[in-house]
């Protein structure tokens, strides 16, 4: 059986997928659930595998970066250049 390791701020969780991944118990040796895991671990029937939780950039992360702030796309306009910049960005950074 696994236990996947999830940071959460400056805590840490775990949970099963295979039998609820939506549930998960804190690193609390008073918890039920967590001392369970810890002796199963301890046996060898169970491991513990850690999540990686870097967050990976959608195409709508990297369009709101590339359009940047509501003032310099107000410069922009001014300037005239303001619809080409977001056909540009958007060329760069297409929908999926």
């Amino acid at each position: 059986m696994k236990y996947f390791k999830h940071m959460m701020d400056d805590r840490v969780l775990y949970f099963r997928p295979e039998s609820d991944p939506n549930t998960s118990f804190p690193h609390d040796p008073m918890n039920m659930d967590c001392a369970r895991m810890l002796e199963e671990v301890e046996a060898g029937e169970a491991e513990i595998v850690e999540v990686d939780d870097t967050p990976v950039p959608t195409w709508e992360d990297h369009r709101i970066a590339a359009y940047g702030s509501w003032r310099e796309q107000l410069d922009m306009m001014y300037h005239g250049t303001w619809q080409d910049h977001v056909a540009a960005v958007k060329s760069a950074h297409p929908k999926p």
